[in-house]
């Protein structure tokens, strides 16, 4: 992924400087207890997913070292690509619902409204991620104060 040519792609500085810090609690703390590595081919799945969204920014602490990825708009964290097969997203509660029920799985040491889905199973479908971070991507910035 070449960043320079994507304003779109933040690699490295500070986080939270770029979002809103009491909205966005549950994943900083998460991000900061745990640190996440990203492989490079999920980062870029999940960069290319959200090519039907309005404005959003991908940022990573450093692409090049293959640290976490997250996906914002309206200063919320809305997606997050971690290890070598997680696509994390904050949804809503009816789409909570029908993200389990299609796979996914809770992901309660980020947040309660985060679900992860697994890619790359064996004899199991891949998650459309195109959907779930256009879901994600809606609800997130749809978020009032």
């Amino acid at each position: 992924m070449n960043r320079r040519v994507n304003p779109k792609h933040i690699d490295g500085g500070d986080l939270s400087a770029l979002i809103d810090g009491p909205r966005n609690l549950d994943v900083t703390s998460y991000l900061a207890r745990h640190q996440p590595s990203c492989h490079s081919d999920i980062g870029e799945l999940l960069i290319r997913s959200a090519d039907k969204c309005g404005e959003w920014f991908a940022f990573s602490p450093s692409f090049w070292r293959c640290a976490f990825v997250v996906l914002v708009t309206n200063r919320t964290v809305f997606a997050l690509g971690m290890g070598q097969r997680s696509a994390c997203y904050r949804l809503p509660g009816g789409l909570h619902t029908t993200a389990l029920a299609t796979g996914a799985v809770e992901v309660r040491e980020i947040g309660a409204d985060w679900v992860r889905f697994e890619l790359f199973r064996a004899d199991w479908p891949n998650p459309d991620l195109a959907f779930w971070t256009l879901k994600a991507y809606t609800a997130a910035s749809e978020h009032h104060e």
